[in-house]
């Protein structure tokens, strides 16, 4: 069965999810939720083959995050992590009060800062490739760093949307930043991060036609002042539930994503993936999904043993 699209309201902003089910007949008991959110720039049917593997016994629910996917964008242009921590509250809400929550990228920050804010709420966590990037790039409120951000963020004004002639010029260029992405995986993807350029919300769209990306030109317009690392890590030692980080070993993000990390966590543990990049749920769909499988049902997630070398 496809999955359903859904809406919830969160700050008075009407946002889309995705629920993959299953359902449960009248009376029998509810299966648990697990929730899925994506990265920056991404969109909540990135997930499809991981919600597949895990609808037979959980409810698998992913919102897009606001000014993303089919979600609305946010009056005023910034979107700030309290923001987008109020709506994965408010979504967690919506699926019964309690969860387990797999994150991505910065959806992976996002998980693990709310854990530490509502343990009440979580189960289980797994952060792939989530563990900190945009945190460790936050600057200092000094005069030269605030004069930046004010010029910065009004170039985000002059910014337009670039147009592509179809999904599979679409696709090509998701293929040209992750070129471990299948043609068909890329098409699928491509499918639903793109609209028409005539039905964008954005007042600056291009006259030509075309498709455009469905996420807000402003996604990267965040306050100039906002969680650093080191008030992270304090928010992360009160996570009470266990944790696992799944890290692509080629990663581009590789600099600010550790193993050691896991100790941030009382309960937590880390994963390289190897021949992995920065989307292992991509790249490595089959061993990301066994892993977090084995973990959501309270084993213990051990990478698969290197074969012994020729003698």
């Amino acid at each position: 069965m496809d999955p359903t699209q859904h809406f919830f309201q969160s700050q008075r902003l009407r946002l889309s999810y995705w629920s993959w089910g299953p359902v449960a007949d009248p009376g029998d008991e509810s299966p648990p939720p697990l929730i899925l959110v994506h990265g920056g720039r991404d969109h909540a049917r990135s997930w499809d083959a991981v919600a597949e593997a895990f609808r037979a016994d959980y409810h698998v629910a992913g919102y897009d995050l606001r000014g993303h996917g089919d979600s609305q964008w946010a009056a005023g242009s910034h979107y700030g992590i309290g923001d987008h921590l109020l709506d994965l509250v408010a979504f967690i809400d919506v699926l019964g009060g309690r969860a387990s929550v797999i994150g991505h990228s910065f959806g992976g920050l996002l998980v693990t800062i709310a854990a530490g804010l509502f343990p009440e709420r979580f189960e289980r966590i797994v952060a792939i490739e989530g563990s900190g990037g945009r945190i460790h790039r936050r600057r200092d409120a000094t005069p030269g760093a605030l004069r930046e951000w004010i010029e910065r963020t009004r170039g985000y004004e002059r910014r337009m949307p670039r147009a592509y002639p179809s999904v599979e010029a679409a696709a090509e260029r998701m293929r040209q930043v992750n070129p471990r992405l299948s043609r068909e995986l890329s098409l699928h993807l491509a499918r639903f991060a793109t609209r028409p350029a005539g039905d964008s919300p954005d007042a600056g769209q291009p006259g030509e036609g075309g498709l455009v990306w469905k996420f807000d030109n402003w996604v990267d317009a965040r306050p100039p002042v906002e969680l650093r690392p080191e008030e992270a890590e304090a928010i992360w030692a009160e996570v009470r539930v266990p944790v696992l980080l799944l890290i692509g070993a080629e990663s581009h993000q590789r600099g600010h994503q550790d193993p050691e990390d896991a100790g941030f966590f009382a309960d937590g543990r880390a994963l390289v993936i190897e021949r992995a990049g920065h989307w292992p749920h991509h790249d490595r769909t089959s061993l990301v999904v066994d892993l977090i499988g084995r973990f959501l049902r309270g084993e213990e997630p051990t990478l698969p043993s290197a074969p012994a070398p020729r003698a």
